[in-house]
C-alpha cells in the first residue's frame, strides 16, 4: 500500500498523574496507544525523559547518580514491553527518552527508541546536553554522536531529542540526508525553553524543507510526597513555510500549557502531506536554495 501521509499522535504526558508501577506506566502507554491506534494514528510520540514519571515508584534514599541507574534499569525492562505494545496495535511508538546504560561505554545516555509494528526498532543518544545532564554531581549523561536516518512506509524519518533541534549546525548536517519527517521528544520547564525548543524545530522545517512534530511533558511527577520540577510544553507539528501549505508553517499546535488532568492531552496531526512536501523538496519551491553548505560565505568583522 502506498502512502502519501503520517498522522502522527502526540502525547503530553503528564507527569502528575500518580503511578504505582512500572507496570502502572505501561498500561498507561498501551491505553494511549490503543487509543491513539483506533484515531488512525501512525505514529504516538511521547516527551523525552519519561523517566521522570517513574519517580512516584522509585525507591528511597536515591542520589542522582543512582536516579540514573535506577532509571536505566526500569528502562530495560519497559522498552521491550513497548515494543511488543506497537506491534499489538500495529502503530508506531516513539517511546520518549530515557536513561539508558551503552553497550560498550557502560555509560549512561539519553536515549529515544523508537519501535514499529513491521520492522526493527531504531534509537538515537542525545547529542547536545543541557548543563543538569551533563553535570557529573547530576545524571552525568554522555553525549550521542549519530543522528539515524531510517525507512518506514516509504518515507525517511529520523528523530533527535529536546537540544539537538537547537543546534543549526546539526540541522546543516541533516539537510543533506533528504528527511520526510524529524520527530522531536522534549522536556523543558521554563517557558523560556519551549520557545527555544519549538522556534528551532520550526526554523528546521524551513532549513530542511520537511516536516517536523515535536511533543513535550506537562507538570510534576512526585518522589515520596515531594514535588519534583513542574515541567511546561505543548504540542506541534511544523512544515515548511510555502504557499501551498497554507503560508504560515504551523500545520498543527497544542499551546503551551503546565497544567492539565489525566494522562494528558493528545494533539493529532492528522494527515501530514510528507508526500507532498517531498515533491517541492525535489521539485520548484519557492525560495528554498536545497542543502546550503555555506562554504563561499565569509564573515568579515568590521568593527
Amino acid at each position: 500500500m502506498k502512502h502519501d501521509t503520517l498522522t502522527v499522535a502526540h502525547w503530553a504526558e503528564n507527569l502528575g498523574y500518580p503511578l504505582r508501577s512500572l507496570d502502572d506506566w505501561l498500561k498507561l502507554v498501551e491505553k494511549q496507544a490503543a487509543t491513539a491506534a483506533k484515531k488512525k494514528a501512525d505514529i504516538l510520540l511521547m516527551p523525552e525523559h519519561t523517566g521522570e514519571h517513574w519517580m512516584y515508584f522509585a525507591p528511597k534514599p536515591l542520589e542522582l547518580a543512582d536516579e540514573t541507574r535506577w532509571i536505566a534499569q526500569q528502562a530495560a525492562i519497559a522498552m521491550p514491553a513497548i515494543a511488543r505494545i506497537a506491534k499489538k496495535h500495529n502503530i508506531a511508538i516513539l517511546a520518549g527518552s530515557s536513561s539508558w546504560k551503552h553497550e560498550k561505554t557502560g555509560k549512561f545516555r539519553n536515549r529515544a527508541w523508537m519501535f514499529f509494528p513491521d520492522r526493527k526498532p531504531v534509537f538515537h543518544d542525545k547529542l547536545v546536553m543541557t548543563p543538569s545532564e551533563k553535570d557529573p554531581c547530576g545524571w552525568d549523561f554522555e553525549t550521542g554522536s549519530e543522528v539515524k536516518v531510517f525507512k518506514w512506509r516509504g518515507f525517511r524519518l529520523s528523530m533527535v531529542i529536546c537540544l539537538d533541534i537547537e543546534m543549526p549546525h546539526v540541522g546543516h548536517k541533516m539537510a543533506q540526508a533528504d528527511i520526510d519527517l524529524l520527530l522531536v521528544p522534549s522536556m523543558t520547564v521554563k517557558k523560556a525553553g519551549y520557545h527555544r525548543v519549538y522556534s528551532c524545530a520550526r526554523a528546521r522545517a524551513v532549513e530542511l524543507m520537511t516536516a517536523v512534530v515535536v511533543v513535550g511533558n506537562v507538570g510534576a511527577a512526585k518522589k515520596h510526597g515531594s514535588v519534583r520540577d513542574v515541567y511546561r510544553s505543548g504540542a506541534a507539528t511544523y512544515i515548511p513555510s510555502e504557499e501551498v501549505f497554507g503560508h504560515t508553517g504551523i500545520f498543527s499546535d497544542m499551546p503551551l500549557h503546565d497544567k492539565t488532568t489525566g494522562a494528558g492531552k493528545i494533539l493529532y496531526s492528522r494527515s501530514i502531506p510528507v508526500g507532498k512536501i517531498r515533491r517541492l523538496r525535489h521539485g520548484k519551491p519557492e525560495a528554498w536554495p536545497g542543502p546550503f553548505d555555506a562554504k563561499h560565505v565569509k564573515i568579515v568583522d568590521n568593527a
